[in-house]
């Protein structure tokens, strides 16, 4: 398939402008543009609320931990599903750790309740429409 270039004459200040963005959605600038024209101006958020953004570390590290948190129990889950498939007896060790699953499944829901308020809250979102577009 034949691709054509195009050309814009752009400020300087815009410029930079658009580079922050691509950079910021870890994006070229050419993937931007493509992004844009396939799947049009209203589907571009962006997040400009500084106390926001200065979270994202915070909140990736505490997804990063919920997932740490979450894997074991995964294990677990499966451990205790193949030995009742087996026909082999739930113990009073399978009930314990079971019982210590559901309170870290308690804790992971308290902290995604935790991250969803934050983000409900502190999140300002600006939508580019096309012009004339309600």
């Amino acid at each position: 398939m034949a691709q054509d270039k195009v050309s814009i004459r752009i400020s300087k200040e815009d410029m930079e402008k658009f580079n922050t963005l691509a950079s910021s959605l870890s994006m070229t600038k050419t993937a931007v543009i493509k992004k844009i024209v396939n799947d049009g101006f209203a589907q571009t958020a962006e997040i400009t609320n500084p106390t926001l953004l200065d979270n994202f570390e915070k909140i990736q590290a505490m997804l990063e931990s919920i997932e740490k948190q979450l894997k074991p129990l995964g294990d677990n889950v499966n451990q205790i599903a193949r030995k009742i498939n087996s026909n082999e007896k739930f113990t009073d060790q399978d009930r314990k750790i079971l019982a210590s699953d559901l309170k870290i499944l308690e804790q992971a829901s308290s902290r995604f309740e935790t991250l969803s308020d934050l983000i409900s809250t502190r999140t300002k979102k600006t939508v580019i429409k096309k012009r004339g577009s309600k």
